[in-house]
């Protein structure tokens, strides 16, 4: 059985530099913030993280050491099995219901029982309650 969950991500963009990961994961380490996903782009010459972690408020009051910009994103945490074929079932449940997925990472160690996909969409509670009965 899945574990679906409607999460905030902080997102973080700042100017794009060598030993910028570093940066914001020492500042989020300093404050005492546990990184739960990330995910960290080069785009346009901005370095933009997508982040799901442990307390928000903290990582917030940590990047404000960081110079760029901050924001919160509603996003859909899915937890299932790992197995082949269950984004494509989690995908074809959201397109028969019409719904648009924004964007969509996924992660698992491999060998682990399940896979952890983090996803956005314009009704996170639709989105929800679809998945639930996964």
């Amino acid at each position: 059985m899945a574990k679906i969950q409607i999460r905030n991500e902080v997102m973080f963009k700042t100017p794009k530099r060598v030993g910028l990961l570093a940066d914001v994961t020492e500042a989020l380490n300093g404050a005492g913030v546990n990184i739960l996903s990330i995910g960290a782009y080069d785009k346009g010459g901005n370095g933009e993280f997508l982040m799901i972690t442990d307390n928000n408020r903290l990582a917030f009051e940590a990047l404000d050491k960081l110079d760029g910009e901050k924001d919160l994103q509603s996003v859909i945490v899915a937890e299932v099995s790992n197995r082949p074929g269950e984004l494509a079932a989690i995908s074809r449940v959201l397109a028969d219901n019409d719904i648009n997925v924004g964007q969509v990472f996924a992660t698992s160690a491999g060998d682990a029982d399940t896979v952890t996909i983090v996803l956005t969409a314009e009704c996170e509670i639709d989105v929800l309650q679809l998945l639930e009965h996964l």
